[in-house]
C-alpha cells in the first residue's frame, strides 16, 4: 500500500485533550485511514467474535470497544486494564473480549497481530505510542517494534484479508448502541468510558457472585 495519510483532522486530535465527557469516553472517528476499504479474501484463521484474552470459560465475559486513536481508550488500557487482567483474567475470573473499532486500518492491523498471537503486545505498543500513529506505515513499523514478524504481518494487513470482519465488528457495535469509546458490556451490563478501576470492580464482582 501506498503511504496514506490517516484522515481525521486536528480538530479530533485537540478533542483528546479536552475535559469533561471527553476524559471518559470520546465520539467514534472517521471510517478509514484512506477513505476506501480494500477488497477482502476469506479469513484464514477461525477467531472469536472479537480477540480473546485469557481463559474461554471464565464465568464473567468483559466486552470492550476500543479504538487506537482515542485517548480515553489509551487511559484505560495504561491505567486500568493492567489492574483487571491482574486481578481477575489471571485468576480465570474474567475474559476480555475485544473490538476494535474504526479506522478499519487499525481493526484489521489489530486482527493480523493476533494471528501471531501477538495481539496484546501491539495493542500495548500502539496505546504507549498513540502520537504516532499518522499513516498506514506507522501500523507496519509499530509492529516491528512490539515484537511482530513483519513479513507476515505486512503480507497479512496489505492483502486486506480482515476488511470483512473489520466492517462487521463496526455493523455490530452500532448495532449495540455504540456510539463513543471505550465501551463496555460486563455479562451483558454496559459501562461507558474509561471509569476507575473500582467502578469495574464493582459490577465484576456482582456478576462473579452471580454465577457461583
Amino acid at each position: 500500500m501506498t503511504d496514506k495519510k490517516i484522515i481525521f483532522s486536528a480538530v479530533i486530535l485537540s478533542l483528546f485533550l479536552i475535559g469533561g465527557a471527553w476524559y471518559y469516553s470520546e465520539q467514534l472517528p472517521t471510517a478509514s485511514i484512506s477513505g476506501a476499504i480494500p477488497s477482502s479474501s476469506p479469513s484464514t484463521v477461525a477467531l472469536e467474535a472479537g480477540i480473546l484474552i485469557g481463559d474461554p470459560n471464565a464465568p464473567v465475559t468483559m466486552e470492550e470497544y476500543t479504538n487506537f486513536l482515542c485517548s480515553a481508550c489509551a487511559r484505560f488500557a495504561v491505567t486500568t486494564l493492567p489492574q483487571i487482567k491482574e486481578d481477575y483474567v489471571k485468576t480465570g475470573k474474567v475474559k476480555i473480549v475485544i473490538y476494535v473499532l474504526p479506522p478499519y486500518e487499525l481493526s484489521q492491523a489489530a486482527l493480523c497481530s493476533q494471528e501471531q498471537n501477538k495481539f496484546v503486545e501491539y495493542h500495548d505498543y500502539l496505546f504507549d505510542h498513540q502520537g504516532q500513529i499518522t499513516k498506514e506505515d506507522d501500523l507496519k513499523n509499530m509492529a516491528v517494534n512490539a515484537g511482530l514478524d513483519s513479513g507476515k504481518f505486512n503480507a497479512c494487513y496489505d492483502s486486506g484479508q480482515y476488511a470483512d470482519k473489520a466492517v462487521k465488528w463496526s455493523e455490530e457495535a452500532s448495532s449495540r448502541g455504540v456510539e463513543s469509546t471505550p465501551i463496555f458490556f460486563i455479562n451483558g451490563q454496559k459501562l461507558i468510558g474509561a471509569q476507575p478501576y473500582g467502578d469495574f470492580k464493582k459490577i465484576i464482582d456482582e456478576k462473579l457472585n452471580q454465577a457461583r
